[in-house]
């Protein structure tokens, strides 16, 4: 089983884990992390990602949606959030979220860049509700963890199931736990802290909002 690893990353198997990619579309160039490699069945530098590679890795169910995320993006040039199914190189189904945004280099070449989630397990610990210490934490502060799923359903566009899946997704990145991270969000989306509403921000977004505003501290 896959454990933390230094530098704050985490890889763990029962846990989300949270990928970085970059795109460029005029050569069709993909950078991944380690991480997206993993969430995709790879070992890191296994295979070289190409647009190809990442839409037959998508559930053919959601594959149409898949091309429509990419035309927003690229030619909306406006973020998305995408919750979608993959089949993995190992043959696995797996539950992600593929956050990204474009943005213009200095030359003014589009590239896109964000973050892909694996949200399989968490959403079925949440969906199973098993006795842990975050269903522990969800029992004590019900509230404000209700409260917290709210926000992330608006910011995100998901239902609650996923919302929560994100807070344990923060939760693991942050080391911090499920009730805390859900006081600070609840506390900095009452001061309109939280990252601009429609934008999709990405997990490492969130996370660095809510570090730098008051009511992380």
């Amino acid at each position: 089983m896959n454990q933390r690893v230094p530098g704050g990353r985490f890889s763990a198997s029962h846990d989300a884990v949270v990928g970085l990619y970059t795109y460029h579309p005029d050569t069709d160039r993909w950078t991944w992390s380690d991480e997206v490699y993993r969430i995709h069945g790879f070992d890191p530098g296994a295979v070289v990602p190409t647009t190809e590679l990442v839409m037959s890795h998508i559930h053919p169910e959601d594959r149409e949606a898949g091309w429509r995320m990419r035309e927003v993006l690229l030619e909306q040039q406006k973020p998305i959030t995408f919750l979608h199914r993959i089949r993995t190189a190992r043959g696995d189904e797996r539950v992600v979220m593929a956050a990204g945004h474009p943005e213009r280099e200095a030359d003014g070449t589009l590239v896109v860049k964000g973050h892909l989630i694996d949200l399989t397990d968490v959403r079925r610990d949440a969906v199973a509700a098993e006795v842990d210490t975050t269903v522990q934490d969800f029992t004590e502060h019900r509230a404000v963890i209700e409260q917290a799923k709210g926000v992330l359903a608006q910011l995100y566009s998901v239902e609650t199931e996923t919302a929560f899946a994100l807070l344990k997704a923060f939760s693991s990145d942050a080391n911090v736990r499920v009730r805390d991270i859900a006081t600070n969000l609840v506390a900095a989306a009452s001061v309109d802290g939280t990252p601009t509403k429609g934008r999709s921000p990405s997990a490492h977004d969130m996370l660095t909002a809510l570090r730098a505003s008051d009511a992380w501290r």
